[in-house]
């Protein structure tokens, strides 16, 4: 009976694996649904026994599914290709990325910054807008007592060294101050952060990061097609906004909790209608 319910169990999870739509949030480069006759575009759903044919080996897709999560979609590395071609399923394709669960339960308050070494990560730290505002502890780094935040980084060969703090006890990363480009995602790598002594002259690294500035119009339409694809009147708005933070998690990285959170929150309420 038991070797029967364990049969039984199978079946069903690979009829499940089989049947589940798979939804297309972000793409890179041009793949193409051999099944349908189309290229694969944003929000299209496809299914585990659709065949994809992929016209450069690097191009990707993010996905979601129905019921098992969020994978990567891409050419198994191995998989021989043939000659001018590489084809393969969906369900061979996919990568689970559904590694890290993020509680929006506990991203509901701001506080202020005790080690900005924990706070920015020391590898890429993304920002939304085009400034993110930091409140920093008075006892780590205080600024009211002249004390500055200072970034150094170089792009094109170009050394800056720019001031990030203010004495309202906070920092900024600002596009503006930073000298970069509005709208267009921008990636600064190697960026260090120091605690300057203005009165004693002395500087100590608290962390070296990479930067990047999100397009947020991209962001938003993903964002957006997920928000469409479970809005269904059975999928929860908490359910939905969880899809939406760990999404970002998963495909993006580190980021302020808070102004995450508060952003899902209002995509959720306008889009969402009772």
């Amino acid at each position: 009976m038991k070797i029967l319910t364990v049969i039984l169990l199978s079946i069903f999870s690979v009829l499940s694996a089989q049947t589940e739509n798979y939804y297309i949030i972000k793409i890179k480069g041009e793949i193409y649904n051999e099944t349908s006759g189309k290229e694969l575009v944003q929000g299209d759903a496809i299914k585990a026994s659709d065949k994809l044919r992929f016209t450069q080996k690097n191009a990707m897709a993010l996905v979601i599914s129905d019921t098992r999560g969020r994978f990567t979609l891409k050419f198994p590395e191995r998989l021989e290709e043939s000659i001018g071609a590489l084809t393969v399923f969906v369900k061979n394709a996919l990568v689970s990325n559904e590694q890290n669960r993020l509680s929006t339960r506990s991203l509901a308050t701001k506080s202020a910054v005790n080690r900005l070494d924990e706070y920015l990560g020391r590898e890429e730290f993304n920002i939304i807008e085009d400034e993110l505002l930091i409140k920093l502890s008075k006892k780590n780094y205080p600024v009211y007592k002249n004390y500055d935040i200072i970034a150094r980084y170089y792009i094109n060969d170009k050394e800056y060294g720019k001031e990030l703090s203010s004495k309202n006890q906070t920092m900024v990363f600002s596009r503006s101050i930073l000298e970069l480009p509005d709208s267009i995602e921008v990636y600064i790598e190697d960026l260090d952060i120091y605690l300057l002594n203005v009165s004693a002259g002395e500087e100590e690294l608290i962390t070296c990061i990479d930067l990047k500035f999100i397009n947020k119009t991209e962001l938003e339409r993903e964002f957006l097609t997920i928000i469409e694809k479970f809005n269904d009147g059975q999928t929860s708005k908490s359910k939905i906004k969880s899809l939406l933070i760990n999404y970002f998690s998963e495909f993006y990285g580190k980021t302020d909790d808070f102004y995450l959170n508060q952003y899902t929150s209002k995509l959720i309420i306008n889009n969402i209608v009772e």
